[in-house]
């Protein structure tokens, strides 16, 4: 088995663990949900310096289109959090989540497929799976702060849900 290939499946692990942890209820502290976003886009930029050494091809920059499509399910993805009192407040993806993680797939199925045929090496590089996870984790970690932050103690995030422990 090559080396790379043993990084894509760490990677693919990793990934999915992360996924799932979306549909966990996790403490709603905003201080510390920036955190894990910002380690993973740190790690997938490194991981893109070792991936550079082939340069940019002018295809490259398609990648600044999936950013932007992830970065919106990801902000999709903080819309349909719910939350709930319990221990102090905490959230969750619902099940839209699941078609939203879906659509997320798609982009990067689709920015594969594209690169192997407008010979954009970047978008199929490893460390791009990282950047574009982080992007849409920070995108949803962003409306899940701002929903918690600007909706105080009234409501849970400003959710239809009441503040019991629905789960």
């Amino acid at each position: 088995m090559e080396l790379p290939m043993v990084d894509d499946v760490l990677i693919a692990l990793a990934v999915g663990f992360l996924i799932v942890r979306q549909f966990r209820w996790r403490s709603a502290e905003p201080r510390r949900m920036l955190v894990t976003p910002l380690v993973v886009i740190a790690v997938g930029l490194v991981y893109l310096g070792f991936e550079l050494g082939g340069g940019f091809r002018a295809a490259d920059w398609l990648l600044a289109g999936e950013l932007v499509l992830v970065a919106g399910t990801g902000a999709a993805m903080g819309r349909v959090t719910r939350f709930r009192r319990a221990d102090g407040l905490q959230y969750r993806l619902t099940g839209p989540g699941i078609a939203l993680w879906a659509v997320f797939l798609a982009i990067r199925i689709g920015s594969f497929a594209l690169a192997g045929v407008l010979g954009a090496h970047l978008l199929d590089a490893t460390g791009l799976i990282l950047v574009s996870f982080g992007v849409n984790r920070l995108a949803a970690s962003l409306v899940v702060r701002h929903r918690i932050v600007h909706c105080g103690d009234t409501t849970p995030a400003c959710g239809r849900e009441n503040a019991g422990t629905r789960r």
